[in-house]
């Protein structure tokens, strides 16, 4: 029998010390229990050039690393207070990019920059549909 605790913990949800489930990205998503997060190609597009090089470049490094399974279509549905709503994000090509925040303007610290941006429930999507 082969001794890997290390090997267990690295890739077994729920376990503390998991990377699945105790890394950066699980933490990135603070308290919320989004199962996505979405980001609009317009948002994607809007980042200055290098941020996008590093975006792609670790997408692409994913993609060659993990299996096709994990990378499914999807249809994105804007929701707003449980309704459906109009996404101006969709017209990325007639739309401007959004602008950056001025250096003087406060912002808030962000501890879970993954949360907000996201699917949550399909609770949401029922309620959305009546």
């Amino acid at each position: 029998m082969r001794n890997e605790p290390h090997a267990a913990a690295v890739t077994e949800p729920g376990r503390p010390g998991s990377s699945y489930s105790d890394g950066p990205a699980w933490h990135a998503f603070g308290v919320s229990r989004a199962a996505y997060h979405v980001v609009p190609r317009r948002t994607l597009q809007s980042m200055p050039v290098e941020w996008q090089a590093r975006f792609v470049a670790l997408m692409q490094e994913a993609r060659q690393a993990l299996p096709d399974e994990a990378f499914p279509e999807y249809q994105v549905i804007r929701l707003k207070d449980g309704k459906y709503a109009n996404d101006p994000n969709c017209r990325y090509r007639r739309t401007p990019p959004f602008p950056c925040r001025p250096p003087d303007e406060a912002h808030a610290v962000c501890n879970a920059p993954l949360a907000g941006a996201f699917v949550n429930t399909f609770t949401q999507f029922d309620q959305a549909r009546r």
